[in-house]
């Protein structure tokens, strides 16, 4: 690990975001260890609610009417108070992320004159979609790369996909170091802990060691793939009683799911549902596989975090969980929308536990050795020091 002292700068970042909760999950160590670092940290974004932890010490949050969503009015709205903010305060970088945010941001501190735009491409939302509405929303993406300095996806996959697909130039976009937001918190996501987290939950959701858990976090949605997961499951469950499925995250989106496989998934008593929540780690500790099937992903934090529990992840062959995981070495890939296919990678788990302990063992040497959060964020840190000296950048 780089022990070496952080210079001090008097730099001036500002980071936005279109909900406060991206930047307390994706943004938080960035800040802090800016702040230590000796940079001015703003935070912009919708208003925070009330159950959500206030920023990092000396980080200032500035709320903004900044939506969610395709409203014509929020768009100009949240366009607005950013063109202000930005021609009353001169920062040194700022950063945008999120389709509304960014598109907002970019517009508004390119036409404020602010000499650093940096988009942190996190994903690429036209993916998901096709024909007329696909080809509107790469418009709006390559017009937020055309207003940006420097574009930085957070796996190489989607750097490569992004180039390819004519968004940007080779010279404007790079990774930093092997890919992801924010590395992962080995601290928090503590294998050595798996065992006691495990019985604690297991014996909460009625579990014994004889089940064996096929795992997922994240948004309950199809863009996450969960109807292949829940078609996978009503497959596998049905052949195998001893094991069960848990869904651990927001059910906001239930409604783009297949109505037949959600009313099976509700009914059944070998389907557990886990609202959101912070304990993540330990929640991954009563899982035996975790699948990701998902159709989009800027990189893939949930597949990281999974492996550094040990977990042998299955992940569909799509920009950013490919760079997340190794095939054969971490865990399993399979085309991308296709049900079977899952369904018959994640029998091959359910049913050898040696192939699971290795592939689980791989995975935490992965990113032990990748992702580790407090080396990501030196280089981070590098990166944007790297973009203030080098001086204002042209689009």
């Amino acid at each position: 690990m780089n022990t070496t002292p952080i210079p001090r700068s008097s730099w001036r970042i500002c980071f936005v975001t279109t909900l406060y909760v991206t930047l307390d999950t994706f943004v938080r160590q960035q800040a802090e260890t800016l702040v230590k670092a000796g940079w001015e940290v703003t935070w912009v974004s919708a208003p925070r609610t009330g159950n959500q932890p206030a920023p990092p010490a000396g980080v200032r949050h500035v709320p903004l009417p900044i939506v969610r969503g395709s409203s014509a009015l929020g768009t100009i709205r949240g366009f607005l108070a950013l063109f202000r903010l930005f021609r009353r305060e001169r920062f040194d970088l700022v950063q945008y992320s999120t389709p509304n945010a960014a598109f907002c941001a970019s517009l508004a501190a390119r036409l404020a004159g602010q000499p650093r735009r940096l988009y942190a491409q996190w994903g690429l939302r036209y993916v998901g979609f096709s024909g007329l509405t696909r080809s509107f929303f790469k418009a709006v993406e390559r017009f937020v790369c055309a207003c940006s300095t420097l574009v930085q996806p957070d796996s190489a996959s989607n750097l490569a996909f992004a180039i390819d697909e004519g968004l940007y130039p080779p010279s404007k976009g790079r990774v930093i170091g092997h890919g992801s937001a924010c590395g992962v918190n080995l601290g928090r996501f503590d294998a050595d802990q798996r065992e006691s987290w495990r019985a604690v939950h297991r014996q909460e959701a009625g579990l014994d060691e004889g089940h064996v858990v096929i795992g997922f976090v994240g948004a309950v949605c199809r863009d996450k793939g969960c109807n292949e997961l829940l078609f996978a499951a009503q497959q596998l469950l049905s052949d195998h009683p001893e094991a069960r499925l848990m869904l651990v995250g927001p059910c906001d989106f239930l409604k783009t799911l297949d109505p037949a496989l959600l009313a099976w998934a509700q009914a059944s008593n070998q389907v557990i549902w886990v609202p959101p929540t912070r304990w993540v780690p330990e929640y991954l500790a009563c899982m035996d596989v975790f699948a990701f099937p998902s159709y989009r992903e800027g990189f893939g934090m949930a597949v990281v975090e999974a492996e550094a529990m040990g977990l042998p992840v299955v992940v569909t062959d799509i920009p950013g969980p490919l760079d997340a995981m190794v095939d054969g070495i971490t865990g399993l890939v399979v085309p991308v929308k296709d049900g079977p296919a899952l369904a018959s990678a994640l029998r091959r788990l359910l049913v050898d536990p040696s192939l699971r302990a290795r592939l689980g063992a791989g995975g935490r040497e992965l990113v032990a050795k990748r992702f580790e959060q407090t080396w990501f964020m030196e280089q981070v840190r590098a990166d944007k020091a790297r973009m203030v000296q080098e001086g204002a950048l042209h689009a």
